[in-house]
């Protein structure tokens, strides 16, 4: 077996490790939280989509590590569509090459703050994040609002007090800057 992996497949299976049962959304998100909010250098492009920011490369490594066996996947029914359990697998787990102490803290950190959190809430943290980052890199005039009513337009089946509630959070956090 080859455990010659990239960073970013490592940091999946370090993920997993930590926190088996993760589905692909809550490993997407993670991996957007982990790499916009804790600055891990990430090699993972996101843009935004329909449940918040997307990367198809993290689709393509999760892909590829559950086809060369690392992961396992457990398809099951969710209320109105199907799920899926992410596991490491049990030939992999003793070689997993853990991660240095800033990428463990980090993992353990978003871990924690994603913790009880359901897909629709790390869909409108992500997206929160996702804008307000925009605005700083575009340079664009923010304050709460912007933000608020900007999310609300791209994501209108949240209320404006829901996604004012999360962005709160997110600041108390230091989540998001600016």
């Amino acid at each position: 077996m080859n455990m010659n992996l990239s960073y970013e497949k490592n940091m999946i299976l370090n993920l997993l490790e930590r926190n088996p049962d993760m589905g692909k959304t809550a490993v997407m998100k993670t991996l957007f939280f982990l790499k916009e909010v804790k600055k891990i250098n990430l090699n993972y492009d996101f843009s935004i989509y329909t449940y918040g920011p997307y990367s198809a490369d993290v689709s393509e490594d999760v892909d590829e590590l559950i086809s060369e066996g690392s992961i396992t996947s457990t398809m099951y029914p969710y209320q109105n569509y199907i799920g899926y359990e992410l596991n490491v697998s049990e030939k992999v787990k003793s070689n997993i090459e853990h991660l240095d102490d800033i990428g463990t803290r980090a993992i353990t950190e978003i871990l924690s703050f994603i913790h009880g959190k359901s897909a629709k809430d790390l869909e409108l943290y992500s997206t929160i994040i996702y804008i307000n980052n925009l605005y700083l890199k575009n340079t664009w005039k923010k304050d709460a609002q912007s933000i608020v009513r900007k999310v609300k337009e791209i994501k209108p089946h949240f209320s404006e007090e829901i996604i004012t509630e999360a962005y709160k959070t997110l600041k108390v956090q230091d989540y998001i800057a600016g």
